[in-house]
């Protein structure tokens, strides 16, 4: 969701050099912990001991983490002075460093040098590892290789055997088949794994790092198993990030530890979540790591989340839903909002529910808390209604907060869920009248039927975002062979290149979804839709108004903008684009529009200087923490 080096070669031979020489630290016979000296006193003493727990084996050292996938301003920056205060022997990285995914060099270059120059704040030795966002097509490998140069080493330190790997030579990220292409070669990473693990078999541990937890796939990789297979039973621990969100895992009897941000994209819901800020802050005793979770705020240990924690706010999070609701007539009524709970859990939880009004929305009664047994389900009702006379699609939503207590291993366990409260109605798809051109003139559309002239979603980074700011206009309708999408933004500064990725400017980002029912109902986040194909059952764009921008080096999306056509326009007050879909393309990805579809849109927004984008929606995003069950949908004209 989270660059730049000014190290040169001279520096990086440097480097060389020392890995060369080992950097090692020869072990032998036992380390004896050193004695404090004190004052003998008689009788009792304010001490409890005077044998230090220390010895000349133990070594600290940091491992940072995703900076990049929607990179938060300042934060990797001034975490480096953090780091300092700990005085590592040295740090080490997971990957995901700058935002990457370009090909233009001078953009590389750019990312590169700023990274540089946050590492350079560290006072010791800082190692790279490559990420997603490192290294996602040849000129960012080839790039890579001049700075940096192999992209999968290791080194020592105390008898401590440190193993780099390029994740990205086991497969792409939305391309897992595929290593990223460049000088780099996936079998010969493979059998370099296979050489270091054998001349340092005798290592007192070994620390794997890894950008991708390539053990935590639907379908975990062939060559990753056979590394695993190659650490055999030695004492060893592996770390890596890509997916913002921590949890620790146990595999063969070795921890696995996947690490938060150090500034990437993150909702920072806590602990509980696994999103947070942090360095992992590792202390390299006789008998193995000890791993400290600092935080920038605090510090927590190994557990804070683990693969049961985590498979249970899973489970939670599925555990609330809406049930669809339509309206009918012109303007929104209000009424009963029905929620779906159940219980997955094997123990009873409680559920009690709060409302919170909104500017457009009252919430006037909600459901007595329940208690449910293992398995049982029950159903919880709102009552809400408008304040006014808003329209359908362009109201602030009102909310509810579940709040769960439950139990995990005999321990409390608390969450909540937060849902929207928003009337909808199932739109119309209408047939267009005259023929539709893609090239950013709306003449031919004459009136825009929907508005997004107030924030529709419960997103927390666009904080301030006002209509003054941005808001739009859109319609959508269809021809024999096209579905065609039309949509008019005000907003104040339009900050729109062809030199820009298209992540970077000011953009409508839409995905419209053509599959059956119920397949068509589900929600889940932006990156478990990636992550499990769903995404790709639907037509993805990122409409930008100058030109063709570039777009993120990942296959899939590569893939989908060959097959859709848009263009936009500069207007006085902002800008027009216009994005056409080809019928048969819906098909292959699902279904034809005969049985509706589903419309996910909002604007992104930036203004001059932004590191970082707001974003307006209309209504709640259905890839969201708050989706509201059958959102954006469109039954066809007939």
């Amino acid at each position: 969701m989270d660059r730049r080096i000014r190290r040169t070669w001279a520096v990086l031979a440097t480097i060389g050099s020392l890995l060369l020489a080992g950097i090692a630290y020869a072990h032998s016979g036992e380390d004896h912990a050193p004695v404090i000296s004190a004052p003998e006193t008689d009788g009792a003493t304010p001490w409890t001991s005077l044998a230090a727990d220390d010895a000349d084996s133990d070594f600290h050292f940091v491992v940072v983490t995703d900076r990049t996938g929607g990179a938060r301003p300042n934060v990797f920056r001034k975490a480096m002075p953090k780091v300092n205060l700990l005085e590592p022997a040295f740090v080490v990285s997971v990957g995901d460093l700058i935002e990457g995914y370009t090909d233009d060099q001078e953009q590389l270059d750019t990312e590169w040098n700023e990274m540089a120059d946050m590492i350079d704040q560290l006072n010791a030795p800082f190692f790279y590892t490559a990420g997603n966002h490192d290294m996602s097509n040849e000129v960012m490998a080839e790039t890579w290789q001049s700075r940096f140069g192999p992209s999968y080493y290791h080194f020592s330190y105390k008898d401590v055997f440190f193993l780099v790997l390029n994740s990205e030579l086991f497969g792409m990220v939305g391309n897992e088949e595929t290593p990223v292409p460049g000088p780099y070669k996936q079998a010969d990473q493979m059998a370099f794994v296979e050489q270091a693990l054998a001349d340092n078999a005798e290592a007192r541990w070994t620390v794997v790092l890894v950008h991708q937890p390539l053990w935590d796939m639907a379908n975990v990789d062939p060559d990753w198993m056979k590394v695993e297979e190659l650490l055999g039973d030695r004492d060893y621990t592996v770390f890596a990030g890509h997916y913002h969100a921590y949890k620790k895992s146990v595999r063969n009897n070795r921890n696995f530890i996947t690490l938060a941000t150090t500034g990437g994209g993150s909702a920072l819901r806590g602990p509980l979540y696994g999103e947070f800020d942090h360095v992992a802050w590792v202390t390299m005793r006789e008998d193995g790591p000890t791993i400290a979770n600092v935080l920038l705020d605090g510090v927590e240990a190994d557990d804070v989340a683990t693969t049961e924690s985590r498979e249970m706010i899973s489970q939670l999070s599925a555990a609330i839903t809406s049930e669809p609701r339509y309206e009918t007539g012109r303007r929104p009524q209000g009424g009963q909002f029905v929620f779906n709970v159940n219980n997955p859990g094997a123990v009873p939880m409680t559920v009690s529910a709060a409302g919170e009004d909104s500017d457009d929305m009252r919430v006037t009664s909600v459901s007595e808390a329940v208690t449910l047994q293992a398995g049982e389900s029950a159903l919880l009702v709102v009552q809400a209604k408008p304040k006014g006379r808003q329209a359908f699609g362009d109201m602030i939503p009102a909310s509810v907060t579940f709040d769960i207590a439950t139990s995990l291993d005999g321990r409390p366990f608390e969450f909540s869920s937060r849902q929207a409260i928003y009337p909808q109605r199932e739109e119309v798809l209408v047939r267009t009248r005259q023929p539709i051109t893609v090239d950013g003139d709306l003449s031919e559309w004459r009136k825009l039927r929907f508005s997004a002239s107030k924030q529709g979603d419960f997103d927390p980074e666009a904080a301030g975002l006002t209509a003054s700011d941005i808001s739009f206009d859109f319609d959508l309708r269809y021809d024999d062979d096209n579905v065609y999408l039309g949509v008019e933004v005000t907003d104040d500064q339009v900050v729109a290149s062809d030199q820009r990725p298209a992540l970077g400017q000011d953009a409508i980002i839409v995905t419209l979804d053509s599959q059956p029912l119920p397949g068509r109902l589900v929600n889940k986040g932006l990156v478990d839709a990636a992550t499990d194909g769903t995404l790709f059952k639907m037509a993805f764009d990122i409409l930008t108004v100058e030109g063709e921008a570039p777009m993120p080096a990942i296959e899939f999306l590569k893939a989908s903008r060959d097959e859709l056509t848009s263009s936009g326009r500069r207007t006085e007050n902002g800008y027009t684009v216009e994005w056409a879909v080809p019928r048969e393309v819906l098909k292959a990805r699902g279904a034809d529009i005969g049985d509706g579809v589903r419309l996910s849109i909002h604007a992104q927004d930036f203004d001059e200087g932004d590191r970082a984008p707001k974003n307006w929606y209309w209504g709640p995003s259905r890839f969201g923490d708050s989706p509201v069950s059958g959102s954006g949908m469109f039954v066809v004209e007939e």
